[in-house]
């Protein structure tokens, strides 16, 4: 498998989320250690992306955002809580990843949700 160029990652990730959904950080990446971006990209190939990935996409959506909540990643959730419509995450399973999160990280977790029940509150 040939090594993806950081303009092809950059693409994916603007195809999949949204230009206005990339993070500052990823565009800076892009601009100024591309590598970087390149890393990015390979390590979603070999994860959500993966053929060996035993989950389906609705499932590691999920958990990605599960992840992201508890490191407190608004840059992450925001990202892919664009892709909760495309995959057929509802409002329901959203409150139930933050209280799931919340439960296991015991503190600051609610916090850190205000982008997922933005992005819920949107939906209506």
């Amino acid at each position: 498998m040939q090594k993806p160029t950081a303009d092809e990652v950059y693409k994916m990730m603007q195809d999949a989320i949204g230009e206005e959904y990339m993070s500052s950080a990823m565009k800076a990446a892009h601009k100024t250690a591309p590598s970087l971006l390149v890393d990015h990209g390979i390590s979603c190939d070999q994860s959500i992306k993966s053929e060996e990935n035993p989950f389906d996409m609705k499932t590691s959506v999920l958990i990605f955002l599960a992840a992201a909540l508890a490191f407190k990643d608004e840059a992450c959730l925001s990202a892919f809580a664009q892709l909760c419509d495309d995959v057929g995450i509802s409002n329901e399973e959203l409150t139930s990843l933050i209280r799931i999160v919340k439960h296991a990280a015991a503190s600051g977790v609610i916090g850190s949700s205000e982008v997922l029940l933005d992005f819920m509150s949107k939906r209506n």
